[in-house]
């Protein structure tokens, strides 16, 4: 099936606007063909996930450069993942040379294409808030699933290299979650507790859900009580990373699922599922693939930590300091770290034993020059990943649970 496109569209096909734009229309019609798409649509924002070299390796770095060579510059504004390193000091943090070498020049041709230059998975925090309704080309798979379950956005989870040129055009294809026709619920989840869920089990949920639905559309009932952003933060993180989940409906929650009729619309449930306390503490054995009580590295932020959740950890830890034979990193974004950095939060935590990694994560940075075996978490998204980027057995628990274990020196 032919995609129609505009007048403005096919001139930018013809090559009318540059080779930039031409290159990256190709790549979208021809992606508009392989979905059967009838067309394109405007987005208001762009994410991006060509971003990290332990990722794109050589192939991605030139590729990015080569787009950036033809003039290329991004019409929307865009974002971009975590920093394939620590940005403030990728020595201290053990990065190779060549590694930062190619880091460095992938960020270069991203910059100068007009990337705004926080090296975040969180970019609904502070830097291109969708409101309810907005399309978006996003990649990262924790913020699409944040974005249209949170907020009611509609974002697809994008490709590198097509995530590029939606943000060059300002415009992606219109099929999948941008429908209104495939948003409505396939799944009933059935959550069965009598009293908010804790904070390690919007992980553990999340994680469960991943597992169980896959790329379903999921309406989940009873949740009790209001979930922070963080708590759902974590919870879309977990689902998108055991799962493929994009969108969830979680029942009262959920702009699109005010009632269950209005999350399932025309459909009716294909499966029904029930969760209870005892299946979260089920997984919560699950997820731990590492059955001693040694750890290596606490590492927290995966997503990125909000200063809530920074401030939470100062908190927590009272004053008390971090054990010897343990390292304890909090990942954030920039913008993170220079508010705690100016309340004072950073240097209380620096003195107890704790590093903050600015703008990247253990998962997407050269962490294996360290050999940690054992890494503890609070996030369902590193406990799935962390195995296989880290090459380390993975500990889940509570933030408070990684605190005291810091403080201990062991898992408790």
């Amino acid at each position: 099936m032919a995609v129609f496109l505009t007048e403005e569209e096919r001139a930018i096909l013809n090559g009318e606007q540059g080779e930039a734009r031409k290159f990256a229309m190709e790549i979208l019609t021809t992606v508009a063909e392989g979905c059967g798409a009838k067309r394109l649509i405007p987005v208001q924002s762009v994410h991006l996930v060509l971003h990290t070299y332990k990722s794109c390796f050589d192939a991605g770095v030139e590729a990015a450069e080569k787009i950036a060579a033809m003039g290329a510059k991004f019409s929307v504004p865009t974002t971009i993942d975590p920093y394939g390193m620590d940005a403030e000091d990728w020595k201290a943090a053990k990065t190779p040379e060549h590694y930062a070498h190619m880091q460095m020049r992938l960020a270069k041709a991203i910059e100068s294409m007009g990337v705004i230059p926080y090296w975040t998975c969180t970019p609904y925090y502070g830097f291109t808030i969708p409101k309810f309704g907005e399309h978006l080309a996003w990649t990262e798979s924790s913020a699409v699933a944040f974005a249209n379950t949170v907020l009611g956005a509609r974002s697809n989870r994008e490709t590198a290299i097509v995530d590029v040129c939606c943000a060059i055009l300002g415009r992606t294809v219109e099929t999948g979650l941008h429908l209104q026709e495939n948003r409505y619920g396939e799944v009933r989840v059935n959550l069965e507790l009598d009293r908010p869920l804790k904070q390690w089990e919007y992980g553990a949920l999340g994680f469960r859900l991943g597992k169980t639905l896959g790329n379903r559309i999921g309406v989940v009932t009873g949740m009790q009580g209001t979930p922070t952003h963080e708590n759902l933060k974590t919870l879309c993180a977990a689902g998108a990373a055991s799962g493929s989940i994009a969108l969830l409906h979680i029942v009262g929650i959920t702009p699109e699922a005010r009632t269950v009729e209005e999350a399932f619309g025309p459909k009716s449930p294909t499966a029904v599922y029930t969760i209870t306390e005892r299946d979260l503490l089920d997984t919560r054995s699950d997820m731990n693939t590492h059955k001693g009580n040694n750890i290596d590295l606490i590492a927290l932020g995966c997503p990125q930590y909000t200063i809530n959740e920074i401030v939470k950890v100062r908190d927590l830890l009272a004053g008390r300091k971090i054990a010897s034979n343990i390292q304890f990193w909090i990942y954030a974004n920039s913008f993170a770290i220079d508010m705690v950095e100016k309340m004072g939060v950073r240097k209380e935590l620096e003195e107890a034993g704790v590093t903050i990694r600015a703008e990247t994560c253990m998962i997407i940075s050269p962490i294996h020059e360290w050999n940690f075996r054992v890494i503890m978490t609070d996030s369902g998204k590193c406990v799935h990943y962390g195995p296989m980027e880290c090459n380390a057995e993975m500990v889940f628990g509570s933030t408070e649970e990684c605190v005291e274990a810091g403080v201990a020196g062991h898992a408790i």
